[in-house]
C-alpha cells in the first residue's frame, strides 16, 4: 500500500482577523495513519463557526495559541478526542486565547470539551508529532471561556481541564500558562462508560481560578452523576460540584 502524505488541518484559521464559517460537513478518513484534518484557529480574531458536523479523527475543533474573539454555535463531533482548547504552551511562545464562546455543542467521541495546556519544562518528546525534540515552557493566559448547551450523549468525559501534556512525571505542577474565568453550564446527556468524574488539573505556578460549573446535569451510564476532582487550582477557584 502506498503511503500519501500525512493530511494536515483541511479548514485553518490562520493569522485571521475576522472570517466566519457556516453549514460545514467535514468527513476526515485514517488511511494508514491518524489523520489530524479538524478546523483549528491560531493567531486568529474575531472568528465565527457555525453548523458544523465533523467526523474523523483528533480533536474536531481546536483552539490554538492566540486565538481571540471567538464564537461556535451548533457543532456536532461523531469521532476522535474532541473539540478543545490547545495545545497551548507546547512552543517557547505566548499562547494566550481569550474570549471563547461555545454552545449548542453535541458530542458523541471520546471527550465533551477540554483544555489542553503544556508542561512548563522543556522537555523532550519521543514522538513524530513533536519531531523527536524538547517541547514546552510556552506561557500566557487561557481567559473568559464559557461553553454552554454541552450534549455529551455516547462521549467518555464530559470535560476537563489538564496543564501537564508532555510531562515525563518529573515536572508536575510546572506550567506557565494561566486558566481564569472559565463557565461550563448546562451539561446534558449520558456518557458511554459508567465513570463520570470532571477532573481538573491546572498549574502550581498559575492556579486556576474563576472554574464556574453550573447545571451539571449529564450522567453515567449507571446513572451516577459528575464528581469534581482538582489539583493545583486556587482556593474556592472551582465552584459548582461542590467546589474545590
Amino acid at each position: 500500500m502506498q503511503q500519501l502524505p500525512r493530511p494536515r488541518e483541511a479548514t485553518t484559521g490562520y493569522k485571521t482577523q475576522m472570517a466566519s464559517v457556516s453549514k460545514l460537513i467535514l468527513l476526515a478518513f485514517t488511511l494508514v495513519y491518524e489523520t489530524d484534518i479538524r478546523l483549528d484557529t491560531m493567531d486568529a480574531r474575531n472568528v465565527t463557526l457555525r453548523n458544523f458536523d465533523y467526523t474523523g479523527g483528533d480533536d474536531c475543533i481546536a483552539i490554538k495559541p492566540r486565538s481571540y474573539d471567538v464564537s461556535v454555535q451548533n457543532i456536532t463531533c461523531h469521532s476522535g478526542n474532541g473539540p478543545a482548547i490547545g495545545s497551548l504552551g507546547q512552543y517557547l511562545e505566548d499562547s494566550s486565547v481569550e474570549n471563547v464562546t461555545v454552545t449548542e455543542l453535541r458530542v458523541k467521541n471520546r471527550w465533551g470539551f477540554y483544555i489542553k495546556c503544556w508542561t512548563g519544562a522543556l522537555v523532550y518528546q519521543n514522538s513524530y508529532e513533536s519531531e523527536y525534540q524538547p517541547r514546552g515552557g510556552g506561557w500566557g493566559s487561557v481567559r473568559n471561556i464559557t461553553v454552554e448547551n454541552l450534549d455529551v450523549t455516547g462521549a467518555s468525559r464530559a470535560f476537563h481541564i489538564t496543564q501537564e501534556n508532555g510531562d515525563d512525571g518529573t515536572h508536575g505542577g510546572s506550567s506557565k500558562m494561566g486558566i481564569y474565568d472559565i463557565t461550563l453550564r448546562n451539561v446534558t446527556g449520558t456518557l458511554s462508560g459508567e465513570g463520570n468524574t470532571i477532573p481538573i488539573s491546572c498549574s502550581d505556578v498559575n492556579p486556576c481560578e474563576g472554574i464556574v460549573l453550573e447545571d451539571i446535569n449529564h450522567v453515567g451510564s449507571s446513572g451516577d452523576t459528575a464528581t469534581l476532582t482538582c489539583k493545583y487550582v486556587a482556593e474556592d477557584g472551582v465552584n459548582g460540584l461542590g467546589g474545590c
